[in-house]
């Protein structure tokens, strides 16, 4: 293309309040056009230039989401015209740090020769805070609206104080290196005020926020109002030592005294993030403002009403970006088919002989080495992204379960996948006419969300055994269910926690796993000691009536299925893409059966 003709679909774009993007999947490279500039930052080198640096710039609380949506779009082809897409809106963090609402629309094409890429528009949107659903955004837009011009004029005053005071120390040397310090300072819920009264009543009290701060810090620091609530405190000659103390100073006045408003008293609460300035850095002034608001909008994921230094909230930015990296990389690994099953063996404790498996999550990483759950599902549950290792898991199990007839296997549920109905509907259609399957898959549950949801996981339960599942509660004792719940629940097996297993040999813990397993047999349920390491830790379950046994004493988790001999060709699954999928014609109907699990929430 031209560069006129560049030039000309840009203008175009920009025009319609459009901004076009090429990600390029192979190297990771995206390629803009149109009006980057609102989105972004002034200058060209504020546009992402990869998709990781995109996904920096989004509010964690909406990145699982686009995630999720990206990854459901990843995993279907195009074929011809049927180009498979998306859409998702989120909040954006621009250059300056100020954060706006964008809807993005995108669809994934594949060349002649086999290359992805995604391309689509973002454009700006108004976007329902996640903390607070509840309030309706396009009245709340109002609040800043009308002051847009002035909202610009404070950022770029506040900006031009911090250069000023930054050049003084840097041509003069003048001053102490360990003064000065910057406060930002955001209305918590201001939103909730603009719904229930108003913009007009909501404009009175950011005057009146705005006079409470200047009495508070009187000429020790310059007061500016910077975009919709958030103010910014320039201590141009106060020590860093007591940066804290004003910060923590000023959330207790408001909270101890209410604004007058025209309308009566009005109780506010602020956020409050802060920097501890040093002008002997050459840092861009306008940093310093972004890095107080980044401290103070992790004040307001931290419970709002608090001070957070941006030392602590780059720290929590750091961790973040971990969670974010490891998200990616389990996403690429479920995509690439580096997502495996370990299973390990469950032994009746009469008879020593196996009874069924359980279902384990491995990822293989790019150099081949295999990495447990520990390693990565932390970061999974924070992301949101649960659901897809439950999906995957669950799929793979059913799969295994139609190829061997012989075998029982367990698979464990997360609480937001089991109460998720989709998923539900999804087993349902891909079990109802498959009984034989159904009866050899047991479900396993957590006790935490038996006990923040015993009547939601009960009709859950119920379902399941409808099927022909069997439904097992995992961790048994680590929460203390009650007898009454257990007894509600109508379960199949209980897993007494490994905590307790381990310690076996310690006459309390002996105890309370005979305790547990009186409970289980008073509602005819059966057992399974999890975690036992030792052949004595073994023994003493069996004795104790325990009815299976699970742990290193009679297998490891292994990524191979291990029920069958070491020399089968087909006990080995970690071939690559083909395997799994060319074993039976049972995967073609299953996929059909499973994919609204896919697709599910």
């Amino acid at each position: 293309m031209t560069d006129i003709w560049f030039k000309h679909l840009s203008s175009t774009l920009a025009n319609n309040g459009l901004t076009a993007y090429v990600w390029h999947l192979a190297d990771d490279r995206m390629e803009w056009a149109g009006d980057t500039s609102s989105f972004f930052g002034s200058g060209s080198h504020d546009a992402p230039v990869s998709g990781q640096d995109f996904s920096h710039r989004i509010n964690p609380q909406f990145l699982p989401e686009r995630l999720a949506a990206l990854h459901d779009m990843k995993e279907k082809n195009p074929v011809g015209d049927h180009l498979p897409g998306m859409r998702v809106c989120y909040k954006f963090r621009r250059a300056d740090g100020s954060q706006i609402g964008i809807e993005e629309t995108a669809q994934l094409f594949e060349d002649e020769s086999g290359a992805r890429s995604i391309r689509g528009f973002i454009r700006c949107a108004d976007v329902a805070d996640k903390a607070a659903p509840q309030i309706a955004r396009p009245a709340a837009a109002s609040v800043a609206a009308p002051e847009r011009a002035s909202m610009n004029f404070g950022r770029r005053h506040m900006i031009q104080k911090l250069d000023e005071w930054q050049s003084r120390h840097m041509s003069e040397g003048e001053g102490n290196n360990s003064l000065g310090y910057l406060l930002a300072a955001g209305i918590d819920r201001i939103s909730m005020f603009n719904e229930a009264y108003g913009p007009r009543y909501t404009d009175e009290l950011l005057e009146k926020v705005s006079q409470r701060l200047a009495q508070i810090v009187g000429p020790n620091a310059l007061v500016q109002r910077l975009d919709g609530d958030v103010f910014c405190l320039f201590f141009p000659v106060a020590p860093h030592n007591e940066m804290a103390a004003v910060a923590k100073y000023i959330l207790g006045n408001f909270q101890e005294r209410p604004l007058l408003t025209s309308s009566g008293p009005a109780g506010v609460s602020l956020s409050v993030g802060g920097i501890q300035l040093d002008p002997t850095q050459k840092s861009d002034p306008a940093g310093f403002v972004v890095k107080a608001e980044m401290a103070m909008r992790s004040a307001k994921e931290q419970g709002r009403g608090c001070f957070v230094s941006y030392c602590e909230a780059s720290d929590r930015a750091e961790n973040n970006r971990l969670l974010i990296s490891h998200g990616d990389q389990f996403l690429n690994a479920l995509r690439d088919n580096r997502v495996k099953l370990a299973f390990q063996p469950i032994i009746s404790a009469d008879s020593r002989e196996v009874s069924f498996h359980e279902c384990l999550i491995r990822l293989i990483d790019e150099k081949g080495k295999i990495q447990s759950a520990g390693q990565f599902y932390p970061a999974i549950e924070k992301l949101g992204l649960s659901r897809l290792v439950d999906q995957f898991a669950l799929r793979t199990a059913i799969h295994e379960l139609a190829l061997f007839p012989g075998l029982s296997l367990s698979v464990n549920v997360s609480p937001a996948t089991l109460l998720n109905r989709a998923w539900l509907r999804g087993l349902v259609l891909a079990l109802r006419d498959s009984p034989s399957i159904a009866k050899r898959l047991i479900i396993e549950v957590t006790e935490s969300a038996v006990i923040d949801n015993p009547r939601s996981v009960t009709m859950v339960v119920n379902t399941l055994r409808d099927l022909g599942c069997r439904v097992a509660l995992d961790d048994f004792g680590a929460g203390y269910t009650a007898f009454s719940q257990l007894k509600d629940l109508d379960l199949d097996i209980v897993k007494i926690d490994k905590s307790y297993v381990r310690g076996i040999g310690e006459d309390t813990n002996r105890l309370f796993v005979k305790t547990l397993q009186s409970l289980a047999d008073g509602v005819d349920v059966e057992t399974v000691g999890e975690g036992a390491e030792t052949m004595g830790e073994a023994d003493l379950l069996a004795n104790d009536g325990i009815d299976y046994i699970q742990g290193y004493i009679y297998g490891f988790p292994q990524v191979e299925r291990v029920w069958l001999p070491k020399d089968h060709s087909h006990r080995r699954i970690l071939k690559g893409k083909s395997d799994h999928h060319t074993e039976s014609d049972f995967d073609e109907d299953l996929n059909a059966d499973m994919a609204s699990l896919v697709t599910a929430s």
